[in-house]
């Protein structure tokens, strides 16, 4: 379930998994690592757009590779929020640049995938993870832009909003997306399709409770609304529970039977990792679950493991190109 996608399926797979280690740096006791990988995280958005205008990037033209090309606007808001959180005026500032261009790649990319000029019919047969990207964009919009909303109240009631809607969008694509998954199961499996982004599936349900829980602690949202969008956050990380179990089951025989890397590093599982460790720690949160505190914990060592062990795996593939 882990061989990795082409490079250009994923454009900003990198930014995303380093992004999301620095979130759970301190969750996972290594609270140390927070701002160096956010750092990084940075260094490797710029350095990606940078190779694109200099060399020209590679261009997958599949939907499949379209829907890919939604982790620019993901990585764009996980970069944001990782900044917000820092605090300080220029900080805030570049949070609120970066949050800003997430919303604006976002929309720019929708029309893209979904109604530009090189859309082709498609069947069930295309369905394939990465169609998850679609809700995970919105969600992580709506996080980036809840965090940054922490450090500007004046702005709140506007970005509250924004969040919520994002959040609820969100998760509604999220099971959309999930009930066009079964049928595309049912009946062609799981062949023909990039496995690697079927982690996405679970990493999604996790990054759309997130959202879902944190917009839901905003201060413009009501009562009896914060209590129906804990109730959707639930459904959301249920939902991502279970397409872990056979993706996870799946990765696990497709390692056994590894005998060499070869490819690009597959980011999918350090990124939908963390993301599913943000949703599991928010709904043990709101539910006071401890033992989802505890798996959510867990699962940000996982991240770690994860990122730590693909960029050493592949780092001299890394030196050479």
């Amino acid at each position: 379930m882990v061989q990795p996608a082409p490079r250009a399926t994923l454009p900003f797979g990198a930014v995303m998994a380093a992004g999301a280690a620095s979130q759970l740096s301190a969750p996972a006791g290594l609270g140390v690592l927070e701002v160096p990988l956010l750092a990084i995280t940075i260094g490797l958005a710029v350095a990606i757009a940078v190779s694109w205008v200099v060399s020209g990037r590679d261009r997958d033209d599949s939907l499949g590779g379209r829907f890919g090309e939604l982790t620019v606007p993901i990585g764009l808001a996980v970069v944001g929020g990782g900044l917000a959180r820092l605090g300080g005026p220029v900080a805030l500032v570049s949070a609120a640049v970066a949050v800003a261009l997430a919303w604006a790649t976002t929309a720019l990319l929708a029309f893209s995938v979904l109604g530009g000029p090189r859309r082709s019919a498609t069947g069930l047969a295309d369905v394939g993870g990465a169609w998850f990207l679609a809700p995970a964009v919105l969600a992580a919009d709506s996080l980036g832009t809840v965090a940054l909303g922490v450090h500007r109240p004046g702005l709140e009631p506007v970005l509250g909003r924004a969040a919520v809607l994002a959040s609820v969008a969100s998760g509604f694509a999220y099971l959309v997306v999930a009930a066009l998954v079964v049928m595309r199961i049912r009946a062609h499996h799981l062949e023909g399709v990039a496995a690697a982004s079927w982690w996405i599936a679970a990493g999604c349900g996790g990054l759309c409770a997130a959202a879902l829980g944190r917009a839901a602690a905003t201060p413009s949202t009501g009562g009896g609304a914060a209590g129906t969008l804990h109730l959707a956050a639930l459904v959301c990380w249920c939902l991502g529970s279970v397409a872990a179990v056979p993706v996870l089951v799946g990765s696990a025989r497709y390692l056994v039977g590894l005998r060499r890397l070869s490819g690009s590093q597959p980011w999918p599982p350090t990124f939908s990792t963390g993301v599913y460790a943000l949703g599991t720690a928010e709904v043990g949160h709101i539910f006071a679950l401890a033992p989802l505190v505890t798996l959510a914990g867990a699962a940000a060592v996982a991240t770690l493991a994860f990122w730590g062990t693909t960029v050493l795996a592949f780092s001299p593939r890394l030196a050479r190109r």
